[in-house]
């Protein structure tokens, strides 16, 4: 049983370490490409005020280089988010346009959102952004110029950044050393999961399988539009650079929450995924190590811990370093919270079907919408 015990442990090592190296290796920051940007529509829904949305919002108006319309959805002419961007259009920039209303045929309330700018959108390049999101020119060029024959969709996972609080670098925390980490890796052989934060494609794509419609298969409308694109055959790019997420302010009810659907949408489009990621988390590596290395070691199992930990948070640590991604005091403790926390996430997700999305209730099926909605009619 031991020998069994320590080849598992092993095993964790060596995916962790090999995922750590793929991340050091692959990463490199934005850098505007060379050559013409196509035109593309940019759409980017709204909903309430978060802390950096007038400043991204504003960046967004003035990126260069850019041609093309970025459309902004809002939902509903109340929210407090419509002033702040007519104030910004009101300065001026690039061709964008505030649309309001929402699509009754949708039970997804982001979609609800945004199939009117989806269906007003004139370039056949769509790019999705989630209003987080610091757009500069160098990613933007990416995505867009990505998008090369049998590339069907290009999308950026997100690098926490701008933590203000500890809860705030706990979510950074699993950005970066767990999202991009396992990402960067499974994107060596085109298996990389798609983030709404940024998500570049073709319309016309699309279209092939079956539209916008496509998107309410399932909750989660990053995965569904992943999964329709994908049967077309082509492949889903990641890019290396990752998209600057900006987290700003978070208190643990927020990010209880935003990890509760997270790990909701990972038990309901990828199963088997929700079940494996606790086993590669830091907590289960850690707690088979101490009992591991204290067998092996004789020592006891306390310091065996120490031992483990010290591998895990210093590989951790050095792809900070390697990457040049933020480091402070906050860093250490929010990934031991991290991973003390996934449990609690999962076990979540696993009991409820309905989360909380920006105020709104979001059932949680397993069954398809779009093929539950046909066998009502």
């Amino acid at each position: 049983m031991d020998f069994i015990l320590l080849l598992l442990w092993l095993s964790l090592a060596a995916f962790f370490l090999t995922t750590a190296l793929a991340a050091m290796i692959r990463y490199r920051p934005p850098v505007p490409s060379v050559g013409e940007v196509p035109s593309c529509s940019i759409i980017l829904p709204i909903k309430g005020v978060s802390e950096f949305l007038e400043s991204n919002l504003r960046a967004l108006v003035r990126l260069a280089p850019f041609r093309g319309e970025i459309l902004l959805a809002v939902a509903s002419e109340d929210d407090p988010a419509c002033s702040v961007i007519r104030r910004v259009l009101a300065e001026g920039g690039h061709d964008a346009k505030l649309l309001i209303g929402e699509d009754a045929d949708y039970v997804n309330p982001k979609l609800r959102n945004v199939s009117k700018a989806y269906q007003a959108a004139r370039e056949d390049i769509i790019v999705f952004l989630d209003d987080s999101v610091a757009l500069d020119g160098g990613l933007f060029t990416e995505l867009v110029q990505e998008l090369k024959p049998g590339v069907v969709a290009v999308t950026a996972a997100p690098r926490g950044e701008d933590a203000a609080s500890f809860w705030s670098a706990v979510e950074a925390a699993t950005c970066n050393g767990y999202l991009f980490r396992i990402q960067m890796f499974l994107e060596i052989f085109g298996l990389a999961a798609a983030f709404g934060n940024a998500f570049a494609f073709r319309k016309a794509d699309l279209e092939t399988v079956g539209g916008f419609r496509r998107l309410q298969d399932g909750p989660c409308e990053d995965s569904a539009i992943a999964t329709a694109l994908r049967e077309t055959g082509k492949r889903l790019t990641l890019l290396r650079s990752g998209v600057r997420r900006r987290i700003g302010w978070r208190s643990w009810h927020d990010i209880y929450l935003r990890h509760l659907r997270w790990a909701s949408c990972t038990k309901v489009h990828d199963p088997a995924v929700f079940f494996v990621e606790p086993l590669i988390g830091g907590l289960v590596f850690n707690l088979l190590g101490a009992y591991v290395l204290s067998q092996l070691l004789v020592i006891p199992a306390a310091n065996a811990l120490l031992v483990s930990a010290a591998l895990w948070y210093g590989v951790e640590s050095l792809l900070h370093l390697v990457c040049r991604w933020p480091l402070s005091l906050l860093s250490l403790p929010a990934w031991i919270a991290r991973d003390l926390l996934q449990p609690v996430f999962m076990i979540g997700a696993r009991l409820t079907n309905q989360v909380q999305w920006r105020g709104i209730s979001v059932a949680m099926n397993r069954e398809p919408v779009a093929k539950r909605q046909r066998g009502n009619v």
